[in-house]
């Protein structure tokens, strides 16, 4: 798929950071309604859980997480929403069983798996993937939800985290090395490289470093380059390119700019979705939306 990548050399240091305040003063994160420790967003659904596992459904009307009763998960991925069908919500319990959300009743089912890590997006490979929903177990091996025959269907090697977005997959093994699956071979081929995170966007890939320094991929030269440091989290979506720093300060990558500028805040996580917004969970595991002006 291709890819807009320019690059600029960002230092996320206290000496830059007044600089890069002005242009976001006027936009903030809301707190809402809700406790939890961890979000994930799509184009219309945004789901949670908290310190006990508990599961929560954001409603856009009353700006508040509503508990989903009954429920208890610590994995959830929310993702796949397009104008022609909605998100997909999946979610992983701490025996490591796989459920999918039913909207109709509003409740999570059972699917026959175990993982220990489960991604969702947008498929566009073919009618028995509308979806790209894939998961690793904790022996790292990997799987691939197939919708006609209603499975999880393993795939080759061995990672301990997959992600997905825009159709495209990408997926980290125990010791960092970057992996992309390649559709045509149905395997997973190796990038240069070792991180401990990646986030898949629509159009591009990022990625965070055993020493917090942040990556984005270049498809030209199919590496990562460092575009800055002192980062905690990246994440990416329809919603654009977020991270959070060592210090748990917001940053919003302006794309005009080709540069990552702060959004006032603390967060400890951050979760974008495609459509849905982009939602945090501070310290206090208190939650917020990003407001725009």
């Amino acid at each position: 798929m291709s890819r807009n990548m320019a690059f600029c050399s960002i230092l996320l240091v206290p000496v830059c950071l007044a600089s890069l305040v002005a242009p976001a003063r006027a936009q903030h994160f809301n707190k809402v309604k809700g406790t939890v420790t961890s979000a994930s967003a799509g184009r219309n659904e945004v789901f949670a859980f908290d310190v006990d596992a508990n599961v929560y459904r954001y409603s856009a009307s009353s700006k508040a997480f509503t508990k989903i009763a009954k429920t208890t998960l610590v994995d959830i991925a929310v993702g796949g929403g397009t104008l022609s069908q909605t998100d997909e919500v999946w979610g992983i319990n701490a025996s490591g069983d796989v459920f999918r959300f039913n909207f109709s009743s509003k409740t999570f089912k059972p699917i026959p798996g175990i993982l220990s890590q489960i991604t969702v997006g947008v498929g566009n490979q073919d009618s028995c993937h509308p979806y790209e929903v894939w998961g690793v177990n904790s022996a790292d091996d990997i799987f691939r939800y197939n919708y006609c025959t209603k499975e999880f269907v393993q795939a080759t090697g061995l990672l301990t985290q997959v992600a997905t977005g825009g159709g495209d997959v990408w997926g980290l093994n125990s010791t960092g090395h970057i992996f992309h699956f390649n559709f045509g071979s149905q395997t997973f081929v190796a990038v240069s490289g070792a991180l401990t995170q990646i986030a898949v966007g629509v159009n591009d890939v990022w990625g965070v470093n055993i020493s917090n320094n942040v990556f984005r991929y270049n498809p030209s030269a199919n590496t990562f380059n460092s575009v800055g440091g002192n980062t905690s989290q990246v994440a990416a979506g329809g919603d654009g390119v977020w991270l959070v720093d060592t210090s748990s300060h917001i940053f919003r990558f302006d794309p005009s700019e080709e540069q990552f500028v702060e959004v006032p805040g603390i967060l400890k996580s951050i979760t974008v979705g495609s459509g849905a917004g982009v939602f945090g969970v501070n310290p206090s595991d208190a939650a917020f939306t990003f407001e725009r002006p």
